[in-house]
């Protein structure tokens, strides 16, 4: 169940997750190493033998039926019987009895005596007697035990077939190849021997041309206790949708009180199928949700809508969220996409979501998109705007708007006597409220020339960027169409050195690749220019280094004359090439002060950046590590580090990340998947602040996998958006192949 706490909430105080945090620390690694990895196959279904699974076909394209037993008395040319290790044989199709008796000319077989029949598909009966006819399969039979095939997957041997479902029946009549009808019937997905999930019921259809499943008077047994009845229920039996209603989910929060959802879901084509959520909230009303799912051959997407009409927690008002996505192929090089998000105030998702990704969010967008790539041209058109869900941002601080933004990109590639030419532009429409409004172009063509040898490589490129403005609302006397143009020249040089060197007897290339980047950018007045989307650059991506512009965004074009010095190794499998592990370490020298910056920015003296470092390392098919460390030399100390360790084996599944950044961010995270015993697996979350002294979110849960039923308990904690926190204890019980149970809103 879930259960959402006020003060008194089921969990302990933040200090108890620190204990138990770094305990985890200690202990995960020596699970993961020392811990056997146990029930791996504890899940796989029963298997059982089908005889003869080839077909042999005779004349005329007729399945020819072959019979044998110890004793044959035939009657005339038409009834022929078997007795004592009786069979009848057509094709993969097989009937084994102590008595047989087969018509010729009604195709009519009566079996009698420990009697087995196995279907073309692997479907096995066992009954004290069978009358049917061979080639329709309609008939009847007694006392029966059955075993239905998974028709989706196949075993490797032939001659086996894996189970989906299993049970009994005081009398079965075969209606066809597809279509079984059982009376005073058991049905179970469990493993043989293993009857912890049992449905019965007074009678029960199996059809396998529709996969689905109808019962009367039906009784679900878990543990031999009832856990549910109906006087009438259809269940898929197997993996396709079906229209009904699904398990309903309830809870109870303190500020909404008991909470009750029933869904419904709509299987309504084989390409699109929607679900309806109607909830009742006991001290805020009743909310209605759906969504709506599609699929075509050029598009896809899905609509989400709730809407909640006065809601009493919240002064009466109506209250909703809606999400719309969509995306569009049109032909061979058009594409577009549609991605609309709206609530109806800024507390929704801390109300109505335990995601913390969610209802951490600042903003939601809306937009849509129109893409063409051409063998020559990429054109990208957008708009964009935002709805700001974050109390403490004031609106002048609320991003703009990009009504439009039209992009297009221009690339002649390079062949072997001529360089390769790149035009670059891009046309901006900034729209705000309270703040600069206008537009802006930005246009930058550039050439380059890519000379690759063996040993290495040279790229010098030249390009020259323009930008352009039409400003509104501009002070009187200031300038409203600023622009400037900026010449740009960059070369890019590096060298390859490689040796084979071998490590536990494996043999590796082990490369050292140094690399000189040179960048001059001439100084030009641009104090008149607008910030509209620009910010500094930060050096917490190694790959930043090797930049030629010193900002994000198109407002700015920072003058410069630098040279980055960077050095690259690597470890590659010799045969297959796969890289084990690279490192780099990289460093920009600048040979001048840099006086182009933002608003109430000083020039840069500096004449060197921070030192960078960075490694990822995937040691085994299951071990990866990866690394970065921004040095500030100047103050002597790390301004930026990551660090990740992660495991990903046949069941468990370990992440450690670790993020610094000083003065603003330090927080670990942990997530791990860890089995224990044969059946059990831990799960376990946590985010954690440094900085605040407190966990962010965290949750920790058991799961325990009954093969054909699972149960889930677990915790969590997370922190709201205005600094308090939400708490909630989630129970989820699983019946394999029948629904879902799960506690919860």
């Amino acid at each position: 169940m879930r259960f959402f706490g006020a003060d008194n909430t089921p969990f302990q105080p933040a200090s108890s997750f620190k204990m138990l945090r770094f305990w985890l620390l200690g202990t995960v690694s020596s699970v993961v190493f020392s811990t056997p990895v146990y029930g791996q196959h504890v899940c796989d279904p029963d298997v059982i033998s089908r005889p003869r699974p080839s077909v042999t076909v005779g004349e005329g394209g007729v399945i020819p039926i072959e019979m044998e037993g110890d004793e044959v008395e035939s009657v005339g040319t038409d009834t022929v019987t078997m007795r004592g290790n009786a069979q009848l044989l057509r094709g993969s199709e097989a009937v084994f009895g102590e008595v047989l008796s087969y018509s010729r000319s009604t195709d009519e077989l009566d079996a009698e005596g420990k009697v087995t029949v196995y279907s073309k598909d692997g479907d096995k009966l066992q009954a004290d007697r069978v009358n049917m006819e061979v080639e329709t399969h309609i008939g009847e039979a007694d006392n029966v035990e059955y075993r239905i095939a998974k028709r989706n997957i196949r075993h490797a041997d032939p001659e086996k077939t894996y189970i989906r479902a299993r049970g009994t029946a005081d009398k079965v009549y075969l209606e066809g190849h597809d279509v079984t009808r059982l009376e005073d019937v058991t049905y179970t997905t469990c493993q043989e021997g293993k009857d912890d999930v049992v449905v019965s019921a007074k009678e029960l259809t199996i059809d396998q041309g529709t996969g689905r499943g109808t019962a009367k008077n039906i009784k679900v047994r878990f543990k031999k206790v009832p856990i549910f009845y109906a006087p009438v229920l259809s269940f898929p039996i197997n993996d396709e949708r079906k229209t009904g209603f699904l398990f309903p989910s309830f809870g109870y929060e303190e500020k909404s009180g008991f909470v009750l959802q029933t869904p419904y879901y709509l299987n309504l084509a084989p390409n699109y199928d929607a679900t309806l959520y109607p909830r009742v909230y006991a001290k805020r009303g009743v909310q209605l949700g759906g969504q709506f799912r599609y699929l075509t051959r050029n598009a896809d997407g899905f609509v989400y809508g709730e809407y909640m009409p006065k809601d009493t927690e919240f002064d009466d008002d109506d209250r909703g969220a809606f999400t719309y996505e969509h995306r569009q192929e049109f032909g061979r090089k058009w594409e577009g996409d549609i991605d609309l998000n709206w609530v109806s105030d800024n507390e929704y998702f801390d109300d109505f979501s335990n995601d913390i990704q969610i209802s951490s969010a600042t903003a939601l967008p809306q937009a849509a998109n129109l893409r063409y790539n051409g063998d020559i041209w990429r054109v990208d058109g957008s708009v964009r705007a935002y709805q700001t869900i974050d109390s403490t941002i004031p609106t002048i601080n609320e991003p703009y708007d990009r009504l439009p933004r039209i992009r297009a990109l221009g690339i002649w590639p390079q062949s072997r006597y001529w360089a390769r030419f790149e035009f670059d532009s891009e046309l901006h429409n900034f729209r705000h409220d309270e703040k600069l409004e206008g537009w802006r172009l930005d246009v930058t063509p550039s050439v380059e020339k890519r000379i690759e040898k063996i040993w290495g490589f040279t790229q010098p490129k030249v390009s020259f960027r323009s930008i352009n403005y039409q400003l509104d609302n501009v002070d009187p006397g200031t300038n409203d169409a600023p622009s400037v143009g900026v010449p740009i020249f960059s070369w890019d040089n590096g060298l390859f050195f490689e040796r084979l060197t071998t490590w536990q007897g494996k043999p590796f290339i082990n490369t050292l690749e140094p690399r000189i980047f040179y960048v001059y950018i001439p100084e030009e007045n641009q104090d008149d220019l607008p910030v509209f989307d620009t910010n500094d650059i930060n050096l917490n991506n190694f790959n930043n280094i090797y930049r030629e512009q010193r900002f994000y965004g198109r407002d700015r074009v920072g003058d410069t004359n630098q040279v980055t010095l960077g050095l690259e190794s690597r470890f590659l499998d010799a045969e297959t090439g796969r890289q084990w592990m690279r490192g780099a370490i990289g460093q920009i020298f600048f040979l001048a002060d840099r006086e182009v910056q933002l608003p109430g920015d000083e020039p840069q003296t500096e004449t060197e950046s921070d030192f960078l470092a960075e490694v990822r390392a995937d040691f085994t098919e299951r071990w990866g590590v990866y690394g970065f460390l921004q040095y500030d030399h100047q103050e002597k100390n790390v301004r930026e580090g990551k660090a990740d360790l992660l495991y990903s084996g046949p069941r468990a599944f370990v992440d450690l990340e670790y993020r610094f950044s000083r003065g603003s961010t330090e927080q670990a995270r942990i997530h791990a998947l860890i089995p224990f015993g044969q059946r059990w697996t831990m799960i376990f979350d946590d985010r954690y602040s440094f900085r605040d002294q407190e966990n962010l979110e965290i949750s920790l849960g058991f799961e325990y996998n009954g093969c054909c039923w699972k149960t889930r308990l677990f915790g969590q904690r997370r922190r709201r958006s205005d600094s308090t926190f939400r708490d909630a204890v989630i129970f989820e019980f699983e019946l394999t192949g029948l629904a879902t149970v799960r506690t919860g809103i």
